[in-house]
């Protein structure tokens, strides 16, 4: 299935390239066409559809929708380390007549192709320095955190491929979370259309 034949609401959701390695900014990126690592620090921002409109077809034929979200981060090597047991990236999603949320782990697709991943040499001394930084970085206070050197990234993907709901038709809130960080939750409608 075309991801045409779902129409997302602002349309500039429809040319969006989705995956884990789908990480450059588009126009449904949040805070585009600025640069987020300008002004987020320690900080994340989503973006996703207004509304997305789902043919009757699709769900007729098992044809699973798309669910767009645009993610901008930046976090600092800090906080990175201080919430290293938190650095799973974790996409949230509940319809709004529900308590219950559902959630989804991120995760790099390209790297289950079957094959084992073989060790470096110098992986254990990485290994260790790596614990150390862990260890030093509990010592930092909040405020510490947003000291020192920092990263961002964009990630653009389907919400359905990491977090296993059937959608009703209705208003679903969204949100992410990594590093002891949580994103701006995001309302999304969904439609199904004849």
């Amino acid at each position: 299935m075309k991801k045409q034949e779902i129409r997302f609401i602002p349309e500039t959701f429809n040319q969006i390239e989705l995956g884990y390695l789908s990480n450059s900014q588009t126009p449904c990126s949040p805070m585009y066409p600025n640069d987020a690592t300008d002004d987020l620090w320690n900080e994340i921002i989503i973006k996703a559809p207004e509304k997305i409109i789902i043919p009757n077809t699709c769900l007729k034929t098992g044809i699973k929708p798309i669910f767009p979200v645009c993610v901008a981060m930046v976090i600092t090597a800090r906080r990175g380390y201080k919430y290293a047991q938190l650095s799973d990236e974790v996409l949230h999603i509940r319809n709004t007549e529900s308590n219950k949320w559902i959630t989804g782990q991120i995760f790099d697709e390209t790297l289950l192709d079957g094959n084992p991943i073989v060790p470096s040499p110098v992986e254990d001394d990485w290994k260790k320095e790596l614990q150390k930084r862990i260890k030093d970085a509990q010592k930092y206070t909040e405020d510490e955190l947003d000291e020192g050197r920092a990263s961002g990234t964009y990630r653009n993907i389907d919400l359905l491929k990491y977090v296993d709901i059937s959608l009703d038709q209705g208003i679903y809130e969204i949100y992410f979370s990594t590093k002891g960080l949580e994103s701006n939750k995001v309302q999304v409608e969904i439609v199904f259309e004849e």
